[in-house]
């Protein structure tokens, strides 16, 4: 008898565990649920797996600590095993189905219309993802249609004659222009989204542009590095155009310029517009770095 009451009590406490352990789980996945990047589909799935794997664990655990001739589940236990399994499931599914996710990036990657989603916090931060994304793409469209400069900048070709400074001068401004346009493209959206979740909710837009400081910092900076890069570069052009006629290039393929005070100063102008450019061209691998970084945690395929 001593026996039969030593295992009715392992009987009785493996239930109260796993009555504790399959309540807990749905509570667990749902307020989780927005702090990883799985969407309520994913998160379904894990309160179910975690239900049915934990439970198997606690019940073969339980009937290996049987003695060994008496090893025996009762048919009761199994049943509220799996009783608690379908409740817990059951739970989470509807617990993330009755209340839509904050996750806004699934949202914002779904085809649920603006109109659809609440609150208006959620559906502002939706708009925005995806007019920054939309504004991403065009650019990375126009970027992928658009062909090198040629002659390349600060090439020999480049100062071969007058009318090859005006070409790549022209194609300098060109590329500078679509780059403006993306700026301008992104900043719109952001001051609506800023105007608008100012009126919404000021506390929920505080910590979102708290967030974005240190990423809009340093896209003002590639901003303004490229301002001073392309002047620079421009001005150059602009200075070799004036001097055109004591420019050429020679038999050998390099430039023949006749006085060595314009050399000096033209190679002066092209060492400090590359030293700009190199400048800028770190600052955007950082930002594209920082890009990428943030894209392999939420598990979105790279832009660029």
């Amino acid at each position: 008898m001593p026996k039969v009451g030593e295992t009715g009590a392992v009987y009785s406490r493996i239930a109260w565990i796993l009555i504790l352990v399959n309540l807990s789980i749905p509570a667990f996945v749902f307020f989780q649920r927005n702090a990883n990047y799985l969407g309520d589909d994913g998160n379904i799935w894990v309160g179910w797996i975690s239900a049915t794997g934990l439970t198997a664990v606690l019940v073969v655990a339980t009937y290996f600590r049987l003695p060994v001739g008496g090893r025996y589940l009762p048919k009761w236990m199994v049943l509220t095993s799996l009783g608690l399994v379908l409740l817990s499931g059951l739970i989470t599914t509807i617990s993330i189905a009755a209340t839509p996710s904050d996750n806004y990036l699934e949202v914002a990657l779904s085809d649920i219309p603006l109109n659809k989603i609440h609150p208006d916090r959620k559906r502002l931060m939706v708009e925005l993802i995806r007019q920054e994304k939309a504004a991403s793409d065009e650019n990375s469209r126009i970027a992928k249609s658009t062909k090198p400069l040629s002659p390349a900048l600060y090439s020999v070709g480049s100062f071969a004659n007058k009318a090859a400074m005006e070409s790549t001068s022209a194609q300098l401004k060109q590329a500078y222009e679509i780059d403006q346009a993306y700026a301008a493209a992104k900043k719109q959206p952001r001051k609506r989204f800023h105007d608008e979740m100012q009126r919404v909710d000021p506390e929920f837009l505080r910590g979102v542009e708290s967030r974005l400081q240190e990423s809009d910092s340093l896209e003002a900076s590639i901003e303004l590095d490229e301002a001073k890069w392309v002047s620079s570069t421009l001005s150059l052009y602009e200075f070799a155009e004036a001097h055109a006629s004591s420019i050429s290039v020679n038999s050998g393929g390099h430039l023949d310029i006749k006085s060595q005070e314009l050399k000096q100063s033209l190679l002066q102008q092209i060492e400090a517009s590359s030293a700009l450019e190199k400048t800028m061209m770190n600052e955007r691998a950082k930002a594209v770095k920082n890009q990428h970084t943030l894209q392999d945690t939420i598990g979105v395929k790279h832009s660029d």
